[in-house]
């Protein structure tokens, strides 16, 4: 009888957990509803384009432009420039650009303007080619003379002066024996410019994919100041012109700035050396090197 009391009791405490869980459960606020993300609203926007001039072709500086090589590209209506030309308005663009040279290198694809070109009747090449207030002045060269003839249109080169004298020693001076009199050659060089740009060898101008490693030439035309082109003049005058190519990542040592030597920074202080000249003793200043 105490065991069948004992499990009527144990079930009732068994259905009041259960009906205790159940009323917690109703008094618990619902959970919130999860609300769906909005999808966003695709705008599509419509470009206006317009068609340019450009190149159809791969130009190197001083190639001359042919028809051929002329096209038009789609370019934003709203990113048009004035640098840019606009075939809708001017619908004869290419034949005015017909016969013009690049000024500069072009690749394909890219726009043009009159800035990138030299056109038709304008100035030649080179004076197209040169820097503003420089000069174009020509040497006399040689493969000796030149690197072996492998500088090329661009490159940068340090000018060389090499001077001979023919110095008279006279080995028994103030002696009663006949003096014996020896004549030497004694040969000078000095940098005259360092790190010039070199403009065209003979009437080359630039290079290109067919061109080889070597231009042999005669003539290099450099890129100098007015003062510094008189220089060069004058030191043909005393002696040989030679060129030392400059590596194409810098020689590792700081020359003088651009293609100019600047007079009034040179040491002027003289060393002296006695030439003779049909029997002539003539003192000459040497310009000490920096």
């Amino acid at each position: 009888m105490e065991t069948k009391k004992i499990i009527i009791l144990g079930a009732m405490v068994v259905m009041a957990g259960v009906v205790f869980v159940g009323i917690n459960n109703l008094s618990a606020p619902a959970a919130a509803p999860v609300q769906a993300a909005a999808t966003p609203e695709i705008q599509i926007q419509e470009v206006e384009y317009v068609p340019v001039l450009a190149i159809d072709a791969d130009l190197s500086t001083g190639q001359r432009i042919s028809e051929e090589m002329l096209t038009s590209i789609k370019w934003p209506a709203e990113a048009l420039t004035a640098n840019l030309i606009n075939l809708n308005d001017m619908p004869d663009a290419k034949a005015e650009f017909v016969n013009s040279l690049a000024r500069q290198p072009l690749a394909q694809g890219e726009t043009l303007n009159r800035s990138k070109v030299i056109m038709a009747g304008d100035s030649g090449v080179m004076a197209a080619l040169l820097a503003p207030g420089m000069r174009a002045v020509t040497t006399r060269i040689s493969v000796d003379t030149a690197a072996g003839g492998f500088i090329q249109p661009g490159d940068r080169v340090d000018i060389i002066m090499r001077e001979t004298y023919t110095v008279r020693r006279d080995n028994n001076a103030g002696q009663a024996t006949q003096s014996r009199v020896e004549r030497q050659n004694l040969f000078i060089a000095q940098t005259l410019f360092e790190n010039v740009k070199v403009l065209a060898i003979d009437q080359t101008f630039t290079t290109g994919a067919e061109s080889g490693a070597a231009i042999p030439g005669s003539t290099a035309t450099f890129e100098l100041s007015q003062s510094d082109a008189e220089l060069l003049q004058e030191a043909e005058g005393y002696g040989d012109i030679y060129l030392t190519l400059r590596g194409a990542n810098g020689s590792g040592y700081k020359g003088r700035s651009a293609a100019r030597v600047d007079r009034d920074d040179v040491d002027t202080t003289p060393s002296t050396l006695t030439i003779y000249r049909n029997g002539q003793a003539t003192p000459i200043a040497l310009q000490q090197k920096n």
